[in-house]
């Protein structure tokens, strides 16, 4: 009877134990997994996906571009800074065109004008924050583009690349399975054989041991990834081999770490299996270890394990998109890590056009819905491009791995909608993602800071009249933003003065003046800072080179270029106003067209003002207070909507009526400085349709002097100057075929049929455009992100006839 109740003691002290033991283990996993989530959320780097309407344009075309700034983790909207700025460089890395977009108030919508006296050739867009540039460039957007100068007669220009060498040797960089290998068990290695920059290699191999024995062979894919098992002895070394003209290669595996475990995962039909394996030299029955799960920003799985063992991660338990499984020891030491991708089950995006073959001209229904699985919908912001897939880049239609091995979740952005990726290269991208701890793991918590840029600030100096600072003066700052705004500023003892704006529209108007303490006009001179833009290099692994064939570019250049766009016996003769080209006065290489307008600064005066000296132009006329070009181009009453489209530097500009003035575009016109244009250029016709809708009314491009960014200072110490700002959102001017209408007078030759950057969508929804007058295969592409974080990427095709 003793004998049972001592037994029976011993037994409840040894439940007691492990249940303590157990619930302090699950103490110390709670406290750990909720101090790593928060580390993950508060490390807020950004990452930034693009989308643009196609991928090759011509000179005086718009590329028209929409920006997700989102968080690396989360995916969800990153707000962290105030502005995001997208370049166009050259082969180069010269910066040709520069805008800014407001990315603290999610205005990343926007289009950049291809200036006519471009190069043909391969360009890049790159979008960044300042702290990306400063800090991140290997995570910077880079898209590549082809441009084509119409004036040019060769279409076509090679890439330059540095020739590839037999000399200089491939690299080969493995991936292990759960980050190490384990000795004694079947192992799963990923590798990634490139070249000079990243360059992929496409080749054969295979694993050798030390006696020289094959154990396992393994092929490349298109980007150069590939992957291999074998059982590895502790008593072998083991080496990659690959021929490389003729000549063998050896690379010796990464050594084992016997102080390691591993994640390895198996694919089951209701989840994962996921393996726990350990090193020899710690392993034992009773190792305690950690197992986290972490998606985006969330913990999604957490357990407690003791020396080998399996657990079923099952469906129910795993959110779309990437999943990575971490594993530690008592201690949380990390001992391995592996991440699986789960296709998506709950958002479901749906996009079809009401036909797949179309005539010319002929109306277009979109329909859109993006929901979860069971048809409820969720709110997205999306970008919307309709273009000839000829102009595409067509890597983009079939995404397969980064060269980079440093993968994060916004890189697949298409794994979850195209199928063209198979299980096989998915987990092959997901193992070679095993080195993400050593930047999420930092358990220090960093407040989350608002970037201070003062990149728009109205900043300079003032000196007297002998270049000397002048202090205590007054500074009294006017904007014209349809209504007048008053601003003043006291110069310190430097002569500096400093206006603190965050926000204003490009190509906004200012105008400045000095005066002393008593109020008195002063003739002091005033010097305004220039901007200071971010500088970077674009990574080489990021600059790749658009996929193209020269039968490509003289299908796009015959198609759209070559096309008939105006017939003349319907359109005034064009009036040409130009100096010779001995005394050309204003900057030739900003003229888009060879046959349009031209107003230099010498004909332009004040009396007579800017919108005066327009109206004098052959064509220009106002009917009803509008003005219009060459006649009305609809039966209706001119409006504002009959008026032709206003470009200040190559950017649209907000317009509105003045007071006793109808017409927007003559308002605007008439309150410029004529001494602060370099020249306007007016296109007619045929030239003002590559615009759009909008353009088919005529072009009036105004052209800002040089010395305007600088400022110009008058005799009555005003100076006024106009200045680069937040790039207005893109306005994309979509064809409006009328039935009845005459298709005989214009052809419409567009190569994107429909751009909307900015698409929010809680709901089915449906968009209409028109088809024009170019036989061709059309793509429509659906990007965005929802609510959730979860990245959206589509594509439909149909046929123009």
């Amino acid at each position: 009877m003793k004998l049972n109740k001592i037994l029976l003691c011993i037994f409840c002290l040894i439940i007691f134990s492990f249940s303590y033991g157990q619930d302090n283990y699950q103490k110390k996993l709670d406290s750990f997994s909720g101090n790593f989530i928060t580390a993950i959320r508060s490390h807020e780097q950004q990452r930034i996906f693009m989308s643009i309407d196609k991928s090759i344009y011509t000179n005086g075309e718009s590329i028209w571009l929409k920006a997700f700034l989102v968080n690396l983790i989360s995916q969800k909207i990153n707000t962290k800074s105030k502005y995001l700025f997208v370049d166009l460089v050259n082969d180069k890395d010269s910066v040709i065109k520069i805008i800014i977009l407001d990315a603290f108030n999610k205005q990343l919508n926007s289009s950049i004008f291809i200036p006519g006296s471009i190069s043909t050739g391969y360009y890049w867009l790159r979008a960044y924050t300042r702290e990306m540039a400063d800090n991140d460039t290997n995570n910077i957007c880079v898209k590549p583009i082809y441009i084509v100068n119409r004036s040019n007669e060769n279409n076509y220009i090679k890439p330059i690349r540095k020739p590839v060498s037999k000399d200089t040797m491939p690299g080969v960089d493995f991936f292990p399975e759960g980050g190490s290998i384990i000795t004694g068990i079947n192992s799963t290695v990923a590798l990634h054989v490139s070249h000079l920059h990243g360059v992929p290699v496409i080749t054969e191999g295979f694993i050798k041991n030390d006696h020289d024995a094959v154990v396992s062979r393994f092929v490349t894919n298109g980007s150069g990834y590939s992957k291999f098992d074998f059982e590895p002895s502790g008593y072998r070394k083991y080496r990659a081999v690959i021929d490389w003209h003729g000549k063998e290669l050896n690379y010796p595996l990464p050594p084992f770490n016997f102080y390691k475990g591993q994640i390895s995962v198996t694919k089951q039909p209701s989840g994962y299996k996921l393996r726990i394996l350990l090193g020899d030299s710690i392993y034992k029955k009773d190792f305690v270890s950690y197992l986290v799960g972490v998606s985006k920003d969330s913990l999604i799985f957490a357990s407690i394990g003791r020396g080998l063992y399996e657990i079923i991660a099952t469906d129910q338990q795993l959110p779309n998109g990437i999943t990575t499984f971490y594993l530690f020891d008592e201690k949380f030491n990390l001992l391995s890590e592996r991440s699986i991708y789960v296709h998506g089950k709950s958002l479901v995006v749906k996009v079809e056009t009401n036909k797949h073959v179309y005539d010319k001209r002929e109306k277009v229904t979109l329909n859109l819905s993006i929901t979860d699985a069971q048809q409820r919908p969720i709110p997205s912001l999306i970008a919307i491009s309709v273009a000839d897939t000829t102009l595409g880049n067509r890597k983009e239609d079939c995404p397969v791995a980064s060269n980079s091995s440093d993968q994060q979740s916004v890189d697949v952005i298409s794994l979850a909608s195209n199928e063209c990726v198979d299980d096989n290269n998915i987990d092959l991208m997901m193992m070679t993602r095993n080195n993400s701890y050593e930047t999420l793991g930092k358990l220090n918590v960093k407040p989350v800071i608002i970037d201070a840029d003062s990149l728009l600030y109205i900043k300079g100096k003032v000196l007297n009249s002998k270049n000397e600072p002048a202090f205590d003066k007054v500074i009294n700052l006017l904007v014209n933003s349809g209504d007048l705004s008053f601003h003043s500023d006291t110069t310190d003892i430097a002569g500096r003065f400093s206006f603190p704006f965050e926000i204003f529209a490009d190509s906004m108007q200012f105008a400045l003046e000095v005066k002393d303490l008593n109020g008195h006009a002063q003739n002091d001179k005033i010097i305004i800072d220039d901007p200071v833009y971010p500088k970077l290099s674009t990574p080489v692994l990021l600059k790749e080179y658009l996929q193209l064939q020269p039968k490509t570019i003289r299908k796009y250049i015959n198609a759209y270029y070559e096309f008939g766009t105006v017939d003349d016996k319907h359109s005034l003769p064009t009036v040409v106003v130009n100096k010779s080209q001995k005394n050309v006065d204003y900057d030739q290489s900003k003229r888009v067209s060879p046959g349009s307008t031209i107003l230099t600064s010498n004909e332009l005066n004040e009396r007579n003002g800017v919108g005066n000296s327009v109206l004098n132009v052959g064509g220009m006329h106002l009917l009803n207070g509008y003005l219009v070009v060459n006649g009305l181009t609809s039966m209706k009453a001119p409006d504002p909507s009959s008026e032709p489209l206003l470009l200040v530097n190559g950017a649209e500009v907000a317009l509105s009526g003045g007071v006793g003035e109808s017409s927007p575009v003559m308002t605007y016109l008439n309150n410029l400085n004529p001494k602060n244009i370099d020249f306007i250029e007016i296109l007619k016709g045929g030239d003002g349709a590559n615009y759009g809708l909008r353009g088919g009314n005529g072009v009036i491009l105004i052209n800002l002097s040089n010395k305007i960014k600088d400022g110009t200072q008058n005799n009555s110490n005003l100076k006024t100057y106009y200045a680069k700002g937040i790039s207005n959102p893109g306005l994309f001017h979509e064809m409006e075929q009328q039935a009845g209408e005459d298709k005989s007078l214009s052809g419409d030759n567009r190569s994107t049929l429909f751009w909307n950057g900015s698409f929010i969508t809680d709901n089915k929804a449906s968009l209409t455009f028109y088809t024009g007058d170019v036989p061709a295969m059309y793509k429509a592409t659906i990007t965005g992100i929802t609510i959730h974080g979860d990245i959206i990427y589509k594509t439909i095709k149909f046929e123009n006839k």
